[in-house]
C-alpha cells in the first residue's frame, strides 16, 4: 500500500472501529485520558508534513477549522447520548446507538471537506480531528459525571 489516501482511510477505519468499540462498552470514566492528546499530536505531525509540501490557501484552512468546530459541537451533543451511572463508587459510561451514529456523522462531515479543499486534506487531518473531538467529548462527560456524583445516582 503506497497510496497515502488508501493508507489514511485504512487507519481511519481502524481508529473508528476501535473508538466505537470503546464508546459502546461500559467502562469507568477517567478524568484524564491520553488517547485524545496522542491522536492530536500524531495528527498535527501528519498535517504539518502535508502542509510543508502542499501549501494551503486561507480557504482550505478555514474549512478545516470549520470542520473542527462542527466536530466539537457534535462531540458535545454526543456526550449527552452517553449513559453515565455509578457502580462500586465509580462513574461508568456507555455510549448508545445514537453515540455511534453521531461519530459517523461527524466523521462524514469532516470528509465532506475533501470535496472543497486541497486534495487529501480531510484524510490527512482525520487523526487530528479524532483527537480534538474526543477531548471535547471527554470534557463534557467529566463535567456531567461531576453532577452525577454530586447527585449520588
Amino acid at each position: 500500500m503506497d497510496n497515502p489516501t488508501v493508507n489514511n482511510l485504512a487507519i481511519t477505519a481502524v481508529v473508528l472501529i476501535w473508538l466505537l468499540s470503546r464508546q459502546l462498552t461500559e467502562r469507568p470514566l477517567r478524568e484524564k485520558s491520553p488517547i485524545g492528546l496522542v491522536l492530536v499530536v500524531i495528527g498535527a505531525v501528519e498535517a504539518g508534513v502535508y502542509v510543508a509540501s502542499h501549501p494551503l490557501s486561507w480557504r482550505d484552512g478555514a474549512l478545516v477549522v470549520a470542520s473542527l468546530v462542527v466536530g466539537v459541537l457534535l462531540a458535545a451533543v454526543r456526550a449527552f447520548t452517553v449513559r453515565l451511572s455509578v457502580r462500586g463508587g465509580r462513574v461508568v459510561r456507555q455510549g448508545t446507538a445514537l453515540t455511534a451514529a453521531l461519530w459517523v456523522l461527524g466523521l462524514g462531515q469532516h470528509f465532506l471537506i475533501d470535496t472543497a479543499v486541497a486534495a487529501e486534506l480531510g484524510a490527512v487531518t482525520v487523526l487530528f480531528y479524532f483527537g480534538v473531538v474526543l477531548l471535547a467529548q471527554q470534557l463534557v462527560l467529566v463535567r456531567r459525571a461531576a453532577a452525577v456524583e454530586l447527585s449520588g445516582r
